[in-house]
């Protein structure tokens, strides 16, 4: 097959993607424990700490494991051996992170009003990617379900 998208990645790029992915994943992690620091230094900084922040936190905390994982594969030409970027652990991560961001969107919304076009459309799209991160997670080693 001649199509050019569906040709590997020349692997000196897949490596300083994987490098750039690993320098990300570490400065995810020196903001992360420098706020961590911070809080068990500073008591100010303690009241003022909200969910929210919390929230961020943990996001940035997965976006760095992601990073981390991807670019270690990348980087040192490791996938996994269904030859993703990411382990089954990931993906069924990233599919109940989405699955459950549709419900909490669902709850939210169908409290308040009746949901328009758009938070229908978002809450299926968010379905669907999160079920299919599933789906990835629990296929078997061959890949040939």
């Amino acid at each position: 097959m001649n199509n050019p998208y569906l040709q590997p990645v020349v692997s000196k790029w897949t490596r300083f993607v994987g490098v750039v992915l690993l320098l990300a994943a570490s400065g995810l992690a020196v903001v992360l424990a420098r706020g961590l620091i911070g809080l068990f230094a500073h008591e100010s900084a303690r009241r003022h700490l909200t969910s929210s922040s919390v929230i961020f936190a943990l996001i940035l905390l997965a976006l760095g494991g992601f990073c981390g994982q991807a670019g270690f594969r990348l980087a040192f030409d490791r996938p996994d051996r269904n030859g993703t970027l990411f382990s089954r652990v990931g993906w069924l991560a990233i599919g109940t992170g989405l699955l459950a961001m549709a419900g909490l969107m669902t709850f939210a919304i169908m409290s308040v009003r009746r949901p328009t076009g758009n938070d229908v459309q978002m809450i299926i799209v968010l379905s669907a990617f999160g079920a299919w991160c599933i789906v990835l997670a629990l296929r078997d080693r061959a890949g040939s379900r």
